[in-house]
């Protein structure tokens, strides 16, 4: 990063810091004593419990860049705003009228989001993702696959003898080795994995239909792509998805749900005057809001 540039984003830094800057005092408070200790600006201490806020607020900002430069970047941001900080309160800032509507916005936010984190995070729990979970798995139609393996052949007479070929006992996987023409699943004896209606040419669906676990066509599938042998492994229902991957969507969804549904709650109980007329915004653009 060039010293133009790293200027520059320190400087964008600063513009919207006055939130950091009023909470990291609070926040620093209630946290451990021991805190390692970043940098100092006339004797105070920046704290590494400061640099987490300032990562995690500016995490986007920052992007891919190696945790080492990052948390370099942000040390060096943290004290270039103690450093006007302190200049504001030496200028008498606070005392300004700009000031203190700012910090109460920035207090009610503050207020807000960890009022917010708090209750949604004793609301949602691991236990409460898990039955969301189990509750959709059990919503989803079962879809039947099928395990399938092919051979494809270029002509009729040569899929007739790869049929009598296994008639006479050889590997299904060792004739797709050496014979199939489909290159991409040769390599691995003609295995297409599970499948469903409609994921591999209809004409394949169809034939594979009307076969058993274990059992290959008698006689060759024509396709637009050639002549098709095609084995019957086993079938299943599609699986749900894994816990694990899913997770974490589920978690965000319902934490979205749960804060609307606190906020719905507390303006129920609160007399509110809107004194502008309500006006959707354009679809596809944003309306400021978390959803």
């Amino acid at each position: 990063m060039t010293t133009r540039i790293k200027n520059r984003w320190k400087a964008g830094l600063l513009v919207g810091t006055t939130i950091l800057s009023l909470s990291l005092p609070l926040v620093s408070a209630g946290l451990a004593q021991d805190a390692g200790v970043v940098g100092r600006v006339n004797g105070k201490d920046i704290t590494a419990d400061d640099l987490a806020i300032a990562e995690q607020m500016y995490s986007q900002q920052l992007g891919q860049m190696p945790a080492d430069a990052k948390r370099s970047l942000l040390v060096d941001a943290l004290i270039d705003l103690r450093i006007v900080a302190e200049a504001a309160r030496a200028a008498n800032v606070p005392e300004q009228e700009a000031y203190k509507r700012q910090l109460a916005f920035f207090e009610d936010q503050t207020l807000r989001s960890l009022f917010l984190e708090q209750r949604v995070g004793e609301a949602i729990t691991d236990a409460s993702v898990r039955a969301a979970y189990d509750e959709q798995a059990a919503k989803i139609p079962p879809v039947l696959e099928r395990r399938l393996r092919h051979i494809l052949l270029r002509s009729e007479t040569d899929a007739l003898a790869v049929i009598d070929a296994l008639k006479g006992g050889k590997s299904f996987a060792e004739l797709a080795q050496e014979r199939s023409a489909d290159e991409v699943s040769n390599v691995n004896g003609g295995d297409l994995g599970f499948v469903a209606d409609g994921q591999v040419v209809p004409e394949i669906d169809v034939a594979a239909a009307k076969l058993q676990p274990g059992e290959f066509t008698q006689t060759p599938v024509a396709s637009a792509f050639g002549f098709h042998v095609v084995l019957l492994e086993e079938t299943r229902n599609r699986p749900a998805p894994a816990f694990e991957t899913v997770a974490p969507q589920i978690r965000q969804s319902l934490e979205a749900t749960e804060e609307r549904r606190i906020i719905a709650e507390l303006k129920a109980g609160a007399k509110v005057e809107k004194l502008v007329p309500d006006v959707a915004p354009p679809q596809g653009e944003e309306d400021g809001h978390e959803h």
